[in-house]
């Protein structure tokens, strides 16, 4: 395959900023700056998973399933560094890695659609393996900032940022297993004050008392809450416990669901009876739908 003149250009920066792989589209719908990199400060390898881990009598070994720092990268190419610099941080669920999320969920796509100006990042949490750890981000206090802040540093070195110098709104989304290492970020992972958004989809197995007490905070938070019937359970627990600090909430039934009625700042439960667990992000483009509403910081 030949390359163009600005092809080439393009791979050596690429080679320059230490990128360990790289696509310049999503099956070519968009137009976005696309790399998957490892950085020092990413959930793994973390010593939580240095003699690897066992499920259901299979064991997980660490260097295929816990040696792995990339973070997915996504800069959409309607993005405009302001002073501040809004950031998505995914997380994603078990038996799956970073580029298969990209494809699988068409995350890009949908970043795209929601016309957010901010930078998407997914890490990559326990590779292709059934495992909710987030290690070094779920373990170590202000983890979760450092990687930030070492994304941030690797963007503005390769010009990416402007004359940006500031991390700005953070928005956290999980899908499935993610929810743990979200709920540990609340609770100690730092920059908690420049989270604005948090998005579960079909994730609220556990950790719950870390939505509840980030959200309970104030300050124009919204808490979005997708389920399907197997975390009904689970997510009746978290309305209660919301209740109990007066905490305002509402209910949803999944079908007619639009900007406006996603929009107010508190607490929003999406019941669905249609989608199944693993198609809940993509099927109706609900990341995009739910990302609409998400408060940027200038």
């Amino acid at each position: 395959m030949r390359l163009s003149l600005a092809g080439m250009i393009v791979m050596l920066l690429n080679n320059l900023l230490g990128v360990n792989a790289m696509a310049q589209s999503d099956k070519g719908v968009n137009t976005g700056w696309t790399v998957l990199h490892s950085f020092k400060n990413a959930p793994f390898p973390d010593e939580s998973r240095a003699n690897g881990h066992t499920y259901d009598g299979k064991f997980y070994s660490t260097p295929e399933h816990y040696s792995d720092s990339t973070v997915g990268i996504y800069i959409p190419a309607h993005f405009h560094p302001g002073k501040k610099i809004n950031f998505v941080v995914h997380f994603h669920g078990w038996n799956n890695h970073v580029s298969n999320v990209f494809d699988r969920y068409e995350l890009k796509r949908q970043f795209d659609a929601a016309g957010l100006n901010a930078v998407l990042l997914v890490p990559e949490g326990p590779k292709d393996a059934p495992d909710s750890s987030g290690g070094r981000l779920e373990r170590q206090p202000d983890a979760f900032k450092l990687l930030v802040e070492e994304v941030f540093d690797f963007l503005k070195a390769g010009h990416r940022l402007g004359t940006a110098n500031r991390i700005g709104g953070i928005t956290l989304t999980a899908h499935s297993g993610g929810y743990n290492v979200v709920s540990a970020i609340l609770k100690h992972g730092g920059l908690r004050q420049n989270v604005t958004d948090v998005v579960l989809f079909d994730a609220s197995y556990g950790g719950l008392e870390g939505y509840v007490d980030w959200i309970a905070e104030g300050h124009g938070r919204r808490l979005l809450s997708i389920f399907t019937e197997h975390l009904a359970v689970r997510n009746y627990q978290l309305i209660t416990m919301l209740q109990s600090k007066g905490i305002p909430f509402q209910t949803l039934m999944d079908g007619a669901l639009t900007e406006e009625l996603l929009a107010p700042r508190k607490a929003i439960f999406i019941h669905t009876t249609e989608i199944e667990h693993d198609e809940i992000m993509q099927k109706r483009d609900y990341f995009t739908l739910f990302l609409k509403g998400v408060k940027s910081i200038n």
